[in-house]
């Protein structure tokens, strides 16, 4: 497969911004956004648009192409970052459309939590490692460099920011209104879905697309959520794992200034990643079988 040449990428990413910006300009809000974070504004509910992924300088230059989907929007009033987020972007509809990418080009966290604390990334970072392993290629010198990651609920209801708190309707609507849309423009190779729900919505649509372009799709749940894997002593072989495949990645993550929003976990969840690398493992080796 040609990879396309540095200048031909960014024609490629500018390309996909326009497209994906012109898609959530044409589709903002949901349906019914009565449960969704709002501010004030003069006197009047604002409610927060959606927005396109986040999308690397080198995504459409480097092979595999991965996005990620974390569960959803985490914005609520008892969220400690969220009064910051809504306020900023509330102010600069423009900017609010395409906040991931404006986050990141002034050097801010990436506002996708689970990203920026290491829990997406450094799955990424696994996936990127044992497709080289198996087909070729290289890594990344910043996984923020060659990844395009969002979340695919755009929003958060206004009471509760967990993933259990979604209304079933917004999972049918940010599906076919964001999701696909995403899935075309991107062309990803490998999607790496979090969350069992997240997971089997994208199987959906991979399955109902109408072309014989199907990315492969892989399902992580988040280890927050898995007590047993905080604190899990690792075996003499899952050391080894940990020590020699996926440690040394931790570096490929960007550290931005420390703040309530990022605050990395990642070694409270050795075990998570050592059995996420044997999974993606054996998906990959699996693959290059057949």
């Amino acid at each position: 497969m040609k990879t396309p040449s540095a200048i031909e990428a960014c024609k490629y990413r500018k390309s996909a911004r326009n497209l994906l910006l012109e898609n959530v300009k044409n589709h903002p809000y949901l349906s019914n956004c009565d449960n969704s974070v709002y501010t004030h504004l003069k006197g009047k509910r604002f409610y927060l648009p959606a927005y396109i992924p986040y999308i690397g300088p080198d995504y459409f230059s480097h092979f595999p192409k991965i996005i990620c989907y974390a569960i959803n929007q985490n914005l609520s009033p008892h969220v400690s970052w969220t009064n910051d987020w809504i306020d900023e972007w509330s102010k600069d509809f423009e900017y609010a459309l395409d906040r991931l990418n404006l986050a990141s080009k002034k050097n801010r966290p990436i506002p996708i939590k689970p990203y920026v604390e290491g829990f997406i990334s450094l799955v990424a970072l696994i996936a990127n490692y044992c497709w080289v392993k198996s087909f070729g290629g290289e890594l990344p010198n910043s996984i923020d460099d060659i990844i395009s990651v969002t979340n695919f609920i755009k929003f958060s209801t206004d009471q509760d920011a967990s993933s259990s708190s979604i209304p079933n309707f917004w999972w049918k609507e940010c599906g076919d209104k964001y999701v696909k849309e995403e899935i075309k423009v991107l062309k990803p190779d490998i999607i790496i879905a979090f969350g069992q729900k997240t997971y089997k919505e994208l199987q959906s649509i991979i399955e109902n697309r109408k072309n014989s372009y199907y990315p492969k799709l892989i399902g992580c749940r988040f280890p927050a959520r898995i007590a047993s894997n905080k604190g899990r002593p690792l075996t003499k072989e899952e050391q080894a794992i940990w020590r020699n495949q996926v440690s040394p990645l931790i570096c490929r993550i960007r550290q931005t200034n420390p703040s309530t929003y990022h605050k990395c976990k990642i070694e409270n969840y050795c075990g998570y990643y050592v059995d996420a690398f044997r999974m993606i493992k054996t998906e990959f080796e699996n693959l290059a079988i057949e």
